[in-house]
């Protein structure tokens, strides 16, 4: 199992996203359960498309979590970093 790590942007995204009221609080429930089967190392259902980053994000991976909310993540070191959480434009903004 891998341990979980949160950096700050990543913290504040989930504040600013539960204060928006765009997301339910299922919504929130479906990306714990992701990030505990990432947790765990399971597969995760093929409908939140997980796939990894290129360019200057090619370390990390991304999972959608809805259609337009994605979470950016980053395994090493027996460690799962999670990075970002946002809108394609609130994630992608500047990094490529």
């Amino acid at each position: 199992m891998l341990k979980i790590e949160s950096t700050k942007g990543f913290k504040k995204d989930i504040q600013r996203d539960k204060k928006s009221g765009k997301y339910s609080k299922n919504d929130f429930e479906i990306l714990k359960k992701i990030i505990k089967q990432i947790q765990e190392e399971k597969d995760v259902e093929s409908i939140f498309k997980r796939h990894n980053l290129t360019n200057n994000l090619k370390d990390y991976e991304a999972i959608h979590v809805k259609n337009n909310w994605v979470l950016i993540f980053k395994i090493s070191d027996n460690t799962l970093t999670l990075v970002m959480l946002g809108t394609h434009t609130q994630v992608y903004k500047n990094k490529y």
